[in-house]
Formats: structure tokens, sequence, C-alpha cells
């Protein structure tokens, strides 16, 4: 028997060689180019196909539905919606879904084809997708208003509106929601203040087990309560990270510098915990901790979100969640703008511009004026009062004021379709400041970390059209515009979503005469390729 023994190399030049023929030269730039652009025009074939046949059964449901309601209010049926339940058990086994899921989704179809049938012709033009579809209903439905007729024209208006936007930017479907929301919230008949009034009743905590001894914990509160949560939970283990003893640390007798006060990865709390219903269990932590202090001090290498969970758990459990007092103290910062018009209302009411959380999302304008009350500092966001346009922006103390306006106007990554909020994202010189770009607002915008480095170390190219418009450009050649969310107000599809004033141009000073306009999305290049025939609405 012989016995062959190939090197690394030799392995490695193997692989190479078995590699399938790429359809390319990667040394030709032309070949390069052309394939990618062939798997692009596949993938958008695919993409209308998907979006036809959505179309397509979205109509089916409803007509599904519709003939099962139809059936059931002619023989006097119609609350156990026997035939409804009827033909959605045959719906269920074309699709091989439950009988339950079924049924809820006729009953959604019908009522989306009822009040936003532009969707299903938007979704037969390949103008969205299924997913922002599911999406825009959703929202769509909270635009509400006693008056029957006036409901469905401000429900035809929101669809109109996002539709709109979804064309002006790609938008995936949870950023689509964040817009969504803040174009329902101001064409509702029902305040938000109502609406939160009445999902508070809601408020509920659930576990669900995962497996493998894991499981999820859910608690279901105030947005602000949540996020404040999470601020004030990260910022801890973030301390924890800090403080704690690194491998290799040592006190002048050799020996690890402090011992961990539990044997378990969950902090001494959760052990206590433990221990205090079960004396086994505690004998045991004990002798844990006696006979590997030294060698578990050093091997602390939980991630971020592992000592999240931790302090979580921690603090839920014995309302002492530090075991290392270096995070001890730490207060949760939340972002929350509120429009000055919204603020000197006398009462609040549906139709006002909404008090927003990290400059998305719609909460009780009552809860927010109370949060401001006792804010530390405030920042003054002075926008125009047609458009919505940011205009300055100053603040109670003193701040990096470039960086505050920026915050405020760009609200969120400015990579087409990423919503990080701005407070987490960092500042980047459009035209680089190694090869003569200027620190100027006009200069700059806001990339979470992954788009950052996408846009310095990528072929997508960025440049800047006045008054913080972006002009995009994927390395097919493909250009999309990216406008900044505009501050409490509707827009319909004549009016440009951003309409800068008082911007300088470029090396200019800025001066009350001066007045420059982005140019309108719609004098762009389209970005889908059959842009020039769009849904009548």
């Amino acid at each position: 028997m012989s016995v062959v023994v190939r090197s690394v190399g030799d392995m490695q030049q193997h692989r190479e060689h078995d590699l399938p023929d790429p359809g390319f030269d990667p040394a030709d730039p032309a070949s390069v180019a052309a394939r990618r652009a062939e798997i692009l025009a596949l993938e958008e074939r695919a993409a209308a196909m998907i979006a036809s046949g959505a179309a397509l059964q979205l109509r089916a449901h409803a007509a599904a539905y519709d003939f099962g309601h139809a059936l059931d209010v002619a023989e006097g049926c119609a609350e156990s919606a026997m035939h409804v339940r009827s033909i959605a058990n045959e719906v269920a086994l074309v699709m091989q879904v439950s009988c339950g899921v079924a049924q809820g989704q006729l009953a959604l179809s019908s009522k989306a084809q009822q009040d936003f049938p532009a969707l299903a012709v938007a979704l037969d033009e390949n103008v969205v997708t299924p997913a922002q579809v599911h999406k825009l209903v959703e929202v769509g439905f909270k635009v509400n208003h006693e008056d029957p007729v006036e409901q469905a024209e401000r429900r035809a208006l929101f669809v109109e509106v996002m539709l709109e936007r979804v064309r002006r930017e790609p938008l995936p479907p949870q950023a689509l929601r964040k817009a969504a929301e803040r174009v329902a919230e101001e064409l509702t008949g029902e305040s938000i203040d109502q609406r939160h009034a009445r999902a508070r009743r809601q408020r509920r905590a659930t576990v669900e087990d995962l497996g493998d001894g894991m499981s999820i914990i859910r608690v279901t509160t105030d947005t602000f309560v949540a996020h404040a949560i999470r601020d004030r939970v990260r910022k801890q283990a973030l301390a924890i990270i800090k403080a704690r003893q690194k491998p290799g640390d040592q006190d002048g007798s050799g020996s690890a510098s402090s011992a961990p006060e539990s044997a378990s990865a969950f902090g001494a709390a959760v052990d206590h915990a433990r221990a205090g219903d079960d004396p086994a269990l505690a004998s045991e932590l004990k002798s844990g901790v006696d006979s590997g202090a030294k060698s578990a001090a050093a091997l602390d290498e939980r991630s971020l979100n592992e000592v999240m969970s931790d302090v979580v758990a921690d603090m839920l459990l014995t309302s002492d969640p530090m075991g290392n007092s270096a995070a001890a103290g730490i207060q949760a910062n939340v972002q929350l703008s509120i429009p000055i018009t919204t603020v000197l209302a006398d009462t609040p009411g549906a139709g006002q511009a909404p008090a927003l959380l990290d400059g998305m999302t719609p909460m009780p304008i009552e809860d927010a004026k109370r949060l401001a009350a006792t804010a530390p500092a405030f920042i003054r966001v002075l926008t125009h009062p047609i458009t919505g346009a940011v205009q300055a922006v100053d603040s109670y103390k003193p701040t990096a004021a470039m960086r505050a306006f920026l915050q405020a106007r760009d609200v969120h990554c400015r990579f087409i379709g990423c919503r990080q909020p701005a407070v987490r994202c960092e500042l980047d010189h459009t035209e680089d400041y190694q090869h003569g770009g200027k620190t100027a607002v006009w200069n700059l915008s806001d990339f979470c970390k992954n788009h950052h480095i996408v846009k310095h170390h990528t072929a997508w190219k960025v440049r800047q059209l006045g008054g913080g418009v972006l002009e995009w450009t994927t390395p097919s050649g493909k250009i999309y515009i990216s406008s900044p969310e505009p501050h409490g107000v509707v827009f319909r599809p004549s009016d440009q979503l951003f309409r800068p004033t008082d911007m300088p141009r470029r090396g200019e000073p800025v001066h009350s005469e001066r007045r420059e306009r982005a140019r309108p999305a719609s004098d762009g290049p389209s970005t889908r390729q059959d842009d020039t025939t769009r849904p009548p609405f």
C-alpha cells in the first residue's frame, strides 16, 4: 500500500484547478463588467417574476375570500364564516400551510385589495416587492378616519406618497416601514396618543423556548422605555468588559488579582438566586469557585451581546446588576425630536407632526413632553415651514455644531436603504480630506461603520448634489438618489422630498441671498428599467 502526501501548497493548487469556469476573465475589466451586468439583469428578471406572481396570488386570495364571504352572507352564516373556512382549507392544501394561516392571508388580501388597490398594480409593474407591500399594508391600516369616504381618500394618498418614495429610493422593507409610519401618522384621524393608550393595555412578558437549553424572553413595553433599557444595558456591559481582568493580569504574588464570585457564566447574582433555591447547587457553586478561581479569572471572554444578556438577567433576578461597580450609575441616552408647533399646541391631536424617537419612530407627544421636561440639554432644529428641510441647528450647551446639524439633517445612515440612527454613525468626507476635501457640511454625511467601509473600499461612489442630497453610483453604473428625511411634512408625488434653501455652493460662503435647489429626483437617471411605465395613480 502506498501513501501519497501532498503539501498544503499542492492541495491549494489542486483546488484552484478544480474551480469551475466563472464565465469571465478576472483580468479583463470589460469581461468582469459584462458578467456583472448579466448577473444583475438575471436578478431583475427574477424580481419582476416574483412581484408579478405575488400580485396574482394577492388577487387570488382576495377572490377566494370574497367568494366564501358572499356564500356566507347569502346563507346567513357570515359570523361563523363556514364557507370562508371551507375554501381556506382548500387554499391551505395548495399552499401547503395550515388552515389558520391560509384563512388569515385570504382575509388580509381581501382587505388590502379593497383599501389599497394601487399596490397590486404596483406589484405587477415591479415598482414594489412583495415584502414592501406587506409593510405598506401593515402601516396603511393605521390611516383611519371616522368618515369612510375621507378614510379611503387618505389611504389612497398614503399609497400614492409611499410609492413615489419607493421610486425615488429603493428602501428595504424595514426602512420603508419607518418612512411609512411617519407619513401615516400625519394622515390618520386618530392621534398616536389615542392609539398608544389602547396599545399599552397589551403590555406583556412572554418566553419562547429555542431548544438547546436556551429561551427568549420578550417584554412588550413603551417604545422609549425599551430603547432606554437597551441603551443602559449596553453601557453597563461595555463598562464591565472594560473593567474586567485581562488574561495575564496578576498581583504581586503572581496569582490572579481577583477571583470570580461565581462558577457559572451568568454572574454572581444569578448564581446566588439559583443557590437560594437549591442548597446542593450552592455547595457546588462554592466548590467550583474555590477550585477554579485562578483559571476562571482570566477566562471571561464573553462578547458584548453575551454580557448584555447576563446583565439583563442579573437586573431582573436581583435588582443588583453589577458584580463590578465600574458600570454603576450609568444612565440611558435616548434621542428625541419634538416639532415646536406640536410642543406649543394646547392639546395633542391627529394631523400634528409627531415626536420622533431617533428621528424615525413616532411616539406619544405627552410622553415626549415629560421626557423633555427633565432633559439636561436641548438642540434646536430650525426647519423650512413648507418643505421641512433643516435650515440650522444650535444647542443650549456648547456642542459640535456641524455634527449636530448633520445628525439632525441625515437622521440615519445615508447609504441607500440603511436606517442605522445617525447618533451611532460616523461622519464621512464625501471628497476625502487627504485629497483636498473640506471639512464642511456640504462635504460631510453620516454613514454607519459598515457602509463607511463600503464607500471607501469598494467601487461604490457618492457625490453631494447640495442640500444634503446624495447621488450614489453602484459598481455597475446605476444611479440612486438619497434625500434627507423631511421633518413633519407629508409630501405628495408632485413635491420634492427635500428643497434645500440657504445652503452654500461648494467653496462659497453662506449668504442669505443664495438659494440653491437640489435637482428634482424626476430629473435624475431612472433606477428601474421599466420606469417609463408607471401605474395609473
